[in-house]
């Protein structure tokens, strides 16, 4: 066998040499964009041969042209594919044009790719220039605004801040996080990845595209895949740019005259009377008579803060062996002191074609990040003290060389808190590894074998030093704390594939299995008494004899069988069918296994002959869907049992011990939380594909929600786990995009629009779920049944009392007053249930942070070297508490106040809605109400850049293939009627445990910030 292979190689060789010598020829030249700008790595082949080249890094090639060879085909990413006859000619330059939905023709989905015309379900694509555009090193805040159905929020604007994702509404009152999935590996964590290192991005939607991930997949998935290397010779990319960030809005705040002035009247309003000798009244009134201005407590903690960053690629290889390597150094201050970030990533994704048969790769991921924490949380954090400690302190006490004592507001001061973060630390080192193996045999057949590891260590260090400024402000023993964690993660994957065409039909499935296991320890101490020198500050060092300890560990694993089958005819009418199987460890084993299927039909109109003379229209393609997916997310890892913790008190013997105790009373029939969902939407395009129009409506369905129902006080320990629960939402998403070429300029217009009804319709006849707890206000929103989850609860108010008649009016059916001790000025509550009083029970519905619709808008030309970009996002019938409204005109705590609050009512201002100063407040003016809730609707310029792309001829002597400078804004315009820091307020909850029913809760929120920055973009 072997002899004859060798013959006929030899036979062809020599066939080859002899007609090649008589009649071949060279053709040379060069390839270019529509700009004139020449392209390394394009691929050149003679049509219906295996000869083909690539252009250099100067983006030139000579190409050996067979006998016969008649067509040229030349192909480039992005650029549409083009066929050249062939004349006689010996040099010929090309010129490409762009093909921006090219991009999109083929995307990934589970355990695959698909043809775009051929998707039956709901997957939606990012561009990765997109992902680049705005200054971030959080790939989920540069979607933001993107795409229709998917929902972004920041929890916070500090550098490193999370981000609230939600696909197509919120789909439980527990985890709604989705599914991560990077290069096929599966995760819930993806800070490893900087935007400059993904190639494309595709989020599905729907059950029938997600139930493929069974459990995992009830919030969607986002498939992320990272740029791979390519054959040719190396290509050289550098992206960077520098800038700073500023807070884009401050509060107005009191001047210290203006606060002098509201203290004492607040004081003359109550009866009170201060002594003109004492400390108080003379600091109060010499402030008004100087005018003063006193601190601005928001200068002394915010900054403007530098930015930068620095990526660069090198890929190329040769048929057999690819590569890809990035390397992306990020660094942000931060628009708070000593709230900065620097961040340090690098990856390599290599390919090799081993043999005819058989592919392989190895890919490499690290991440390092180095950050200096806020101590932003609930009530206590340094932008909400910032705002509330009075303007008459001042930030350091020369007399005293101190920190300036705030013995009038009896606040801590920001000034000395902002200086302690310094020494909060955190370092996160994340590695990620992974390696497949692809065998193609029988002709149809594919097996691909994947194995990957993600492993993340963490380190968290805080440092509190010993203070004295009086006996409320101190700190008697400095402190140190000190958290160590890991996390281990490995997902192993196999599956088979088979792909054919016969005729007009086409079939393909796809079978496999895949094991998945999660561990994670950490381990906490805190001691005291640690020296102030940096160099010294070591739980070791510690002159205490006593610690805190803390730790905690888990442990949990998933085994699965999926599979997926295809079908189509003529590629017109398309079926897919999916089934998923999973178990997990956090259920029991009679509920461990869970099974979930989907089905999914196309149909692509425009194949029809009845629709072969509508000429302005290119496509049309109806989809259709349903599936079910789990949501094991929302349960514990030890819900089926009861767990104990530790540090609780006994008395045994007379005297106090510690020991353990249950938490949560156990439920072995615990299981997974299920969504069905229904989906119906329309592909269109007109004009040759220069408008493209997408359409769906989706119903969803959670049922088996997990929650917790009351159960006996006696019982000593907490309510179980259950699964009584059931929400849902249904909506519309749309997304349009147009795109023409008019006299040199090109241009392209996007936008995109989704409106979603959320209603929790069970809670398993439990009581509705209060949370939102805000230090002195209490729980702030509600979950009850018939409502969108997370609403706003309270008091309803009509105003104040302007004047003695109307208070006098304000009786129930007895005559008796409904607020006895209110004065005029005071605010008029309204008694909703009609028993007289004013209390809990006439809290009501106040709206909520559900928008009523959310939208994006983007805009991109072109005129010869410049391209300008616009981004706009917003989101319309959002409601926020604005908490810091709520502590800012608390006279009771004797804080410092809006501006506003400059318009109280007094008897010669009796036509405003601000009611009276008053410190002992009789009328508990300050409970939560309508007041503090405002319109959170808000329209932002997220992102504006502009760009030029330097001439060829100048850039080629400098040896580089491209070069482009750029100018960028983000948060340039933010249109609102919210009064807040920031109408983008996400979950919050302390210690950054954020709190998926307490969303919309402004406390004092880390801003977005506006960015300001000029980069350079370099191809060699």
């Amino acid at each position: 066998m072997n002899v004859i292979k060798l013959y006929l190689f030899l036979f062809a060789s020599l066939l080859g040499v002899g007609i090649a010598s008589a009649q071949d020829r060279t053709l040379s030249g060069s390839v270019a964009d529509e700009k004139g700008e020449l392209l390394p790595g394009v691929s050149i082949s003679v049509k219906g041969t295996t000869v083909g080249t690539n252009t250099n890094a100067e983006g030139r090639y000579t190409l050996r042209i067979p006998a016969g060879g008649k067509t040229l085909v030349v192909s480039f990413v992005g650029m549409q594919t083009k066929e050249i006859e062939l004349g006689s000619q010996s040099t010929l330059d090309i010129v490409l044009q762009s093909d921006t939905k090219s991009l999109d023709e083929v995307v990934v989905i589970g355990y695959g790719s698909s043809k775009k015309s051929d998707l039956t379900g709901s997957v939606a694509s990012i561009k990765s220039d997109q992902l680049t555009q705005i200054a971030t090193p959080n790939v989920t805040q540069a979607i933001q605004g993107r795409v229709a159905g998917v929902d972004v929020t920041s929890n916070s604007g500090e550098p490193g801040g999370a981000s609230r994702i939600r696909i197509r509404g919120v789909g439980t009152i527990n985890n709604a996080d989705p599914l991560y999935v990077v290069d096929g590996f599966q995760t819930a964590d993806i800070s490893f990845l900087a935007p400059g290192d993904i190639s494309s991005m595709e989020i599905l939607k729907d059950a029938s595209a997600t139930a493929i991930y069974g459990s995992r997949g009830a919030n969607g998935v986002v498939l992320i895949t990272t740029k791979r290397g390519k054959s040719g010779a190396a290509r050289i990319s550098f992206d960077g740019y520098a800038g700073v960030q500023q807070a884009w809005r401050t509060q107005k705040m009191l001047t210290a005259s203006e606060y002098a002035t509201l203290r004492l009247e607040a004081y003359q309003n109550d009866g009170t009377v201060l002594d003109p000798a004492g400390s108080q009244y003379k600091r109060l009134n010499a402030a008004i008579q100087s005018n003063a201005k006193g601190t601005d407590w928001q200068k002394e903690v915010m900054q403007t803060g530098a930015i930068q960053n620095y990526s660069l690629n090198i890929l190329g290889g040769s048929e057999n062996s690819r590569y890809s390597i990035t390397g992306t150094y990020f660094s942000q201050d931060g628009i708070v002191k000593n709230s900065g970030m620097k961040k340090y990533f690098i990856r390599f994704n290599n390919d090799y074609t081993l043999t005819k048969w058989l592919t392989g790769g190895v890919s490499g991921a690290f991440s390092r990040t180095n950050k200096t924490y806020t101590n932003n949380d609930l009530y206590a954090g340094v932008l909400t003290t910032a705002l509330r400690v009075d303007p008459l302190t001042p930030a350091w006490d020369a007399a005293t060389n101190n920190w300036g004592r705030a013995d009038i507001s009896y606040e801590n001061n920001p000034a000395r808190a902002v200086s302690e973060m310094a020494g909060n630390k955190g370092y996160e080192s994340l590695l990620n590894a992974n390696a497949y193996a692809e065998a193609s045999f029988l002709k149809h057949f594919k097996f691909r074998s994947q194995f990957g590891v993600n492993y993340k260590n963490l380190h968290n260090k805080q440092y509190l030093p010993k203070f004295f400024i009086d006996v409320v402000e101190q700190r008697a023993n400095s402190q140190l704390t000190e958290l160590r964690g890991e996390q281990t993660q490995w997902v192993a994957s196999n599956y088979i594939t088979y792909d054919n065409t016969f005729g007009k039909h086409h079939i393909g499935f796809m079978a496999g299995t895949e094991a998945q296991r999660v561990q994670y320890a950490d381990f906490g101490v805190t001691a005291y008494d640690v020296p102030a020198d940096a160099d010294l500050r070591y739980i070791s060092s510690s002159r205490a004899t006593s610690y805190n300890v803390t730790s905690s560990q888990s442990d949990e694993s998933i085994l699965s069988f999926f599979g997926r089958a295809n079908y189509s005819y003529r590629d017109k009418y398309m079926l897919t069918a999916t089934l998923r199987q999973d178990g997990s460890s956090r259920f029991m084993k009679n509920n461990r296994w869970g099974t979930f299927p989907s089905f999914a039909a196309g149909w692509n109109i425009t194949d029809e002959p009845f629709m072969a003379n509508i000429r302005q229209l290119s496509n049309l393609k109806l989809r259709a869907g349903w599936g079910q997916v789990g949501n094991q997310n929302s349960a514990a890892n030890y819900g089926y049992v009861t767990t104990l913790s530790g540090g609780n008190r006994y008395i045994l013997g007379g005297q106090i011990v510690e020991g353990f105790a249950p938490t949560t009373a156990s439920n072995p029939e615990l299981k997974w939380e299920t969504t069905t969902s229904s989906n119906i939407g329309i592909d269109a395009a007109f004009f040759n594909n220069a408008l493209t129009l997408t359409a769906d409506y989706f119903v969803k369905k959670t049922t088996d929600m997990i929650v917790r129902v009351p159960i006996p006080v006696f019982a000593g320990v907490g309510p179980p786990y259950v699964n009584a629960g059931s929400m849902k939402n249904n909506g519309i998403e749309l997304a349009a995009t147009y795109r023409n070429e008019v006299g040199g300029l090109t241009y392209e217009i996007g936008a995109n629009f989704t409106k979603i009804k959320n209603e929790v319709t069970s809670l398993g006849g439990g009581s509705p779920i209060e949370s939102a707890d805000v230090s002195r206000v209490g729980n702030i929103t509600r979950t009850s049944v018939g409502r969108e989850i997370a609403y706003f609860y309270g008091l309803k108010t009509d105003g104040i009392f302007h004047n003695a008649a109307e208070l006098e009016a304000h009786k129930n059916s007895s005559g008796a007053a409904i607020q006895p001790n209110a004065q005029v000025g005071d605010v008029k509550f309204v008694d909703l249930n009609g028993d007289g009083v004013i209390d809990d029970k006439d809290r009501t519905y106040l709206g909520s942070a559900t928008p009523g619709f959310t939208y994006g808008f983007n805009t991109t030309l072109g005129y010869k070297n410049f391209d300008l970009k616009v981004f706009f996002q917003g989101a319309q019938g959002v409601e926020l508490v604005n908490a810091l409204d709520y502590f800012t005109k608390n006279a009771q705590g004797q804080w410092n106040s809006v501006a506003d609050r400059m318009n109280r009512w007094t008897p010669t201002n009796t036509n405003t809605n601000e009611f009276r100063m008053t410190l002992k407040d009789a009328n508990q003016n300050y409970r939560f109400s309508d007041r503090y809730v405002q319109d959170g609707s808000y329209l932002r310029l997220r992102n504006v850049t502009l760009g030029y792309t330097l001439p060829k001829a100048l850039v080629q002597s400098w040896k580089m293939a491209n070069l482009r400078a750029y100018v960028s804004v983000d948060n340039l315009l933010t249109f609102t009627k919210y009064k807040g820091l920031d109408p983008e307020v996400g979950e919050y909850g302390y210690n950054r445990s954020y709190n998926p029913l307490a969303v919309g809760v402004d406390v004092g929120t880390y801003p977005q910030p506006r960015t300001w920055r000029a980069g350079l973009t370099v191809n060699f």
